[in-house]
């Protein structure tokens, strides 16, 4: 569970978070909803821990991870497409490599009797073994499959990503989270260099995702499928509904004429 504890947040003499609160459990998918300016993308900020509030507190558990794709990420140039996807797993690339090492070190030995060979063969094991439990196997065709979902082509696989526009290799740094899944994924208009394709294998993709979501998208119909909850905010404050955003709407709608 991820809480936001009396968050404020003021620029010169406007008030844009008024000592607001917001918690977030496992299996909810949150549409986050508001005017432009209104603070929803400070919000994922101040949730990914990339901006401090005025006031107030943001606890996370221990070990949490998070994936934040924004629009202005540093994106990927020098590699290949899917070279730059595999940095997803990059804890399983070092253990590779260090695997490797083991072996080749092992190769170049004669001391088989001595405590040093047998502690490189004790560690090789552990290597070996947390690889597996890791799913290394699959690394490669887990990364490729989610290119393809993403739009990617086979034959871009080897493509230096500095052939790409800015849109597609958004979509690799969108395929490199994804690969990683983190506790929570915070989505700031995930659609918008994405087609139609692209969009519903993502909502698929989401659909059979155990974390946590957080998005902001102009898209209503993706809002739609894909959240579970919608929180508002408008002057300053959160309005929260236990729904997605077509019911949400309807809602809305009723508070405001009770008001």
């Amino acid at each position: 569970m991820l809480t936001l504890s009396n968050i404020f947040i003021k620029y010169g003499d406007r008030v844009l978070l008024d000592y607001v609160n917001f918690v977030l459990k496992p299996g909810e998918r949150v549409g986050l909803v508001g005017r432009n300016g209104a603070g929803k993308s400070t919000l994922l900020k101040i949730i990914a821990g990339e901006m401090s509030p005025h006031d107030g507190q943001v606890v996370r558990p221990a070990h949490f991870t998070l994936g934040y794709l924004h629009q202005d990420m540093l994106l990927p140039r020098g590699k290949t497409v899917i070279a730059e996807t595999m940095t997803a797993f990059s804890e399983i690339l070092a253990l590779e490599k260090e695997l490797h090492d083991i072996q080749e070190e092992l190769g170049a030995r004669e001391d088989y009797e001595s405590d040093a060979y047998h502690k490189l063969i004790e560690r090789m094991s552990d290597v070996t073994e947390h690889l597996h439990h890791m799913g290394s196997a699959t690394s490669q065709s887990d990364a490729e499959k989610v290119l393809a979902g993403l739009g990617f082509r086979a034959s871009d696989m080897q493509r230096l990503t500095d052939e790409f526009s800015g849109g597609w290799q958004m979509r690799i740094e969108l395929a490199k989270m994804l690969l990683r899944r983190p506790d929570l994924l915070l989505l700031d208009e995930p659609t918008n260099h994405l087609d139609i394709e692209s969009i519903l294998w993502l909502e698929d993709w989401i659909a059979g995702y155990q974390g946590m979501v957080v998005v902001i998208s102009h898209d209503r119909r993706f809002l739609d499928n894909v959240t579970n909850r919608t929180v508002e905010i408008s002057l300053g404050k959160i309005h929260d509904y236990k729904a997605p955003y077509s019911k949400y709407v309807e809602l809305s709608a009723e508070r405001r004429e009770q008001i």
